[in-house]
């Protein structure tokens, strides 16, 4: 897939050469076609009208979650074909849908500060070279630097960064009170930043330092956000139980329909659902060489 080159500002970067284990992302150029576009934006328009969790509102970004059997993650995953391209840029040999959001950029929004996602720093898992887990971001928004475009920090989920010492929790309030100047909310010399089209995606380890650009425009920034284990087989079952214990996963009591490519996509865990403690701070200092 190549780089969408769709930015108009210099301050766009041609990404490294995508190897997707090497810098912890990659680029799929029209993931979606123009009319699923519009079909999901339909579907997003409508979510908006629904009572929001406050939970899922913070600065800079408004999170609309996502559960197994809403229609915007049918319309995303139910050709096996599109599902086979993910699984192939990942290189994943189990790929399994874990969760999802509608996320929004507001208009006259700052930037979004510099943070990674991964949530259980303190397991063993978070260091090996394989993803435990991926987001992938998929625009119905042409994106450049005066609206919200992502920016990146290739390789930082096998290395750490200098800015490692200086974040915020990644999902705590003390990132919500950040001073604009803050090295967290700034540019980096190494960062990229990704402009594009409506309808392409972005996947991304979940161990990347990522963030945006502000949105200082009259209209807000819309993509959808989907969660993946790209080798569920492989996760530590600790890992399984807690992420089969997510609120968008079927619960107990629900059926999923066998038919469907989104169900072939659920994950299954034959023992107790459970909740492990939450670490979302990156050591200020690691390498992850094997």
């Amino acid at each position: 897939m190549a780089f969408s080159k769709s930015c108009d500002s210099s301050l766009c970067q041609q990404p490294p050469a995508q190897d997707f284990a090497r810098e912890g992302f990659v680029v799929l150029t029209e993931f979606l076609d123009i009319h699923e576009v519009e079909r999901i934006r339909t579907s997003v328009e409508s979510a908006l009208t629904l009572p929001r969790h406050p939970a899922c509102t913070r600065p800079h970004n408004t999170l609309l979650p996502l559960r197994w059997n809403d229609d915007i993650v049918d319309l995303v995953l139910r050709f096996d074909d599109r599902v086979q391209i993910l699984s192939d840029a990942l290189r994943a040999d189990d790929l399994k849908w874990i969760s999802g959001y509608v996320s929004i950029k507001e208009a006259h929004s700052p930037a979004l500060w510099w943070h990674q996602d991964w949530w259980c720093w303190d397991h063993p898992v978070s260091y090996r070279r394989a993803a435990p887990q991926v987001a992938l971001l998929c625009y119905l928004t042409d994106t450049s630097v005066y609206n919200g475009a992502l920016r990146i920090l290739p390789g930082s989920h096998l290395k750490s960064a200098p800015i490692h010492a200086a974040l915020p929790e990644a999902h705590g309030h003390t990132a919500e009170d950040l001073e604009p100047d803050h090295i967290a909310m700034d540019n980096l010399s190494d960062q990229v930043t990704l402009c594009l089209k409506a309808g392409d995606a972005v996947a991304i380890d979940y161990r990347l330092l990522h963030g945006t650009h502000g949105n200082p425009s009259e209209k807000r920034r819309d993509c959808i956000i989907l969660n993946f284990a790209p080798s569920w087989k492989r996760l530590p079952d600790d890992i399984k139980a807690h992420l089969i214990n997510h609120p968008a996963q079927p619960s107990d009591e629900e059926i999923a329909p066998a038919s469907a490519t989104t169900a072939k996509l659920l994950p299954s865990f034959k023992g107790a659902r459970l909740s492990l403690p939450l670490n979302r701070n990156a050591p200020s200092s690691f390498e992850i060489v094997s």
